[in-house]
């Protein structure tokens, strides 16, 4: 299925790259991850001069997924790592279809997770970690910051983002500044789920929330949250944003851009996904 929508000739081609424990280890300190992950010869790739993690999938939603993310993001003026649709030839007989997503991480900083920063995971409504976001970063760096986690919340709230789980939205530390990193990560949206995604309701019966998202897990209907965006008018704001967004439209740039097939059916199931949830809303 995945060879009908992709355009076989003109797709990006990469091959499995074998490198010794000195290359890996080059390779990790520029992308900054770990020798284990620059060893496994299908991650990473090197093309016009930047590095690239290469993303396999057995299905068409997770791909239209991460190149759906990105478009979501930019689109919420929020920085993202950009993906690009690629094949990946094992040998003549096996091909591997995914996406390559260009590496965002600066050597130079530090990248950290909501758990290093001092925060808790929320699986349930919790609106405290807004506020204690100001014992972790300068006065002037704060609203920059917690308004690109809003930004975050709406994209994951339109595509029924299921696993943005504490190591799935990185922050950038340069000096004493703290910052957002560019948003990654959008394959289990749009209710496909790979199993064992902390937020999947059906794999989890007993979650409550609006979005799965684990800086906050907010509920849209509850007086707290009322609250929220009285404090907070810039959250009402991106969530009038999202309304706006024409999904279908992305979805016919993202056709023309990398040249892919995608059937009416599928533009349908995005379609009235994203239609439900701007309709709650407003």
């Amino acid at each position: 299925m995945l060879k009908k929508i992709y355009d076989i000739e003109n797709c990006i081609h990469i091959k499995p790259v074998k490198r010794s424990e000195e290359e890996a280890l080059s390779v990790a300190n520029i992308v900054c991850s770990s020798v284990y992950d620059t060893s496994d010869p299908y991650k990473w790739h090197y093309i016009n001069g930047k590095y690239y993690r290469f993303k396999f999938f057995d299905r068409i939603y997770p791909i239209l997924n991460e190149l759906i993310g990105p478009k979501l993001a930019k689109f919420m003026d929020l920085k993202t790592a950009c993906n690009t649709p690629a094949i990946l030839d094992c040998d003549e007989h096996f091909k591997m279809y995914g996406v390559l997503s260009e590496n965002f991480k600066d050597p130079a900083k530090e990248y950290v997770d909501m758990f290093d920063i001092g925060f808790r995971h929320k699986k349930k409504p919790n609106y405290k970690n807004i506020d204690l976001l100001k014992r972790f970063c300068l006065e002037e760096d704060y609203y920059p910051l917690i308004n690109d986690l809003f930004k975050m919340t709406c994209i994951d709230y339109l595509m029924e983002q299921v696993d943005r789980v504490a190591s799935n939205f990185l922050f950038e530390k340069d000096g004493n500044k703290l910052s957002f990193a560019p948003l990654f990560d959008y394959a289990e949206s749009f209710d496909y789920a790979k199993y064992g995604c902390t937020f999947n309701k059906r794999e989890n019966h007993d979650l409550s929330f609006s979005v799965a998202n684990s800086f906050i897990a907010p509920i849209f209907t509850e007086k707290k949250f009322e609250k929220i965006l009285k404090k907070h008018p810039s959250f009402g704001a991106y969530l009038k944003r999202i309304c706006e967004i024409d999904i279908i439209s992305i979805i016919n740039e993202i056709e023309a851009e990398h040249n892919i097939k995608i059937s009416d059916e599928h533009k349908d199931h995005y379609y009235i996904r994203t239609r439900q949830k701007q309709k709650v809303l407003f």
